[in-house]
């Protein structure tokens, strides 16, 4: 995290996963700002989740040496050119919006399952493509 970034809030989901909410908004030019946060949900990947692939143990072992053994789920939202005065108004109702939409999605029991399948499907897949890379 950047010196210009702060942590909104972090939310405890069902799932027992924690959501962190991170403003990046900035100045951009006189009184115009870029109004914008991140949400990133951390989540362990364990052995049983390379299973998926015939060639599990490599996939791991590669995974696990350039990745560590976290896989982020991550959302970005941000408005650019806002006047100064609306910034802290715009900021909340973004906030508002993906709370309001997304938090049942990110809290379900299913969630972690669903997001290290596709994040390590994505990294095998760029195995094949580029095998030296990783």
């Amino acid at each position: 995290m950047s010196d210009k970034t702060r942590i909104i809030e972090s939310i405890s989901l069902p799932n027992g996963l924690q959501a962190e909410f991170v403003d990046f908004s900035r100045r951009v030019a006189g009184d115009r700002w870029l109004v914008g946060f991140d949400v990133r949900i951390p989540i362990k990947v364990e052995e049983k989740d390379f299973l998926q692939f015939d060639n599990s143990s490599e996939v791991m072992e590669k995974f696990l040496s350039s990745h560590g053994d976290t896989v982020f789920f991550e959302i970005k939202r941000e408005r650019n050119f806002i006047d100064e005065k609306e910034k802290d108004d715009i900021l909340e109702d973004m906030l508002k919006k993906v709370k309001q939409h997304m938090l049942e999605y990110m809290g379900h029991a299913d969630f972690a399952k669903g997001v290290k399948r596709e994040k390590l499907k994505e990294f095998e897949e760029r195995l094949h493509w580029y095998p030296d890379d990783n």
